[in-house]
């Protein structure tokens, strides 16, 4: 695969902050009563060393703390390659965070999907940094919920039928307040992040 993230402090941030935004749009509306919402975040994160580097074809040879090795492309994303040095940390973060917040009755459901990409570099002179995120808010129809069984059924924007198990806490509780014809806005944001620290050095 290649090396396409981003510093954590950027990126996963301002992945995050775009989900919120878009889950704050659906509030505009404004429903007579507190609508059932939830919102729920993660972030992995994992390092390795760096055994080897190939600044022509710009190859790095990593391993993992599990003993794990591979070789990986550092594609344009990532700046300052020259920088990375054999010994030098390599950390890998991956978020992923889910909103849902029930529109008021009456709400027609959009067709639209919309989308954010982000992407962000090391600034000259820090250490090699880059990354991916993207953002995506769509409305869909609840068709069905299994408590029992922790799955939902619903309607795409696209007018397929997607059935999913829920296995959150906080996804087991939203989906007990939800019922058939229910309009939900959904918000799915995630990012990969990657930095390059000297062999030793403490995180930012």
């Amino acid at each position: 695969m290649k090396i396409a993230a981003t510093t954590l402090s950027v990126a996963l941030l301002a992945v995050a902050g775009v989900a919120l935004a878009a889950e704050g749009d659906s509030k505009a509306a404004k429903p007579t009563a507190e609508a059932p919402s939830m919102q729920r975040e993660t972030l992995q994160e994992l390092s390795a060393t760096v055994t080897s580097v190939d600044a022509k074809t710009r190859m790095i040879g990593l391993k993992a703390e599990d003993g794990s090795t591979g070789d990986y492309e550092a594609g344009p994303e990532v700046k300052n390659f020259a920088q990375i040095k054999k010994g030098d940390e390599v950390v890998i973060s991956y978020y992923r965070g889910l909103a849902a917040r029930v529109a008021p009755a009456g709400t027609v459901a959009s067709k639209d999907v919309q989308a954010v990409d982000l992407a962000t570099t090391a600034q000259a002179g820090e250490k090699p940094a880059a990354g991916l995120g993207t953002a995506v808010k769509a409305t869909v129809v609840i068709e069905k919920v299994d408590p029992k069984a922790n799955t939902v059924t619903f309607t795409r924007p696209d007018g397929t039928s997607r059935t999913l198990p829920v296995q959150s806490d906080e996804g087991k509780q939203f989906i007990q307040k939800l019922k058939k014809g229910d309009t939900v806005d959904v918000v799915y944001a995630e990012a990969v992040a990657v930095e390059v620290r000297a062999k030793g050095a403490p995180k930012k």
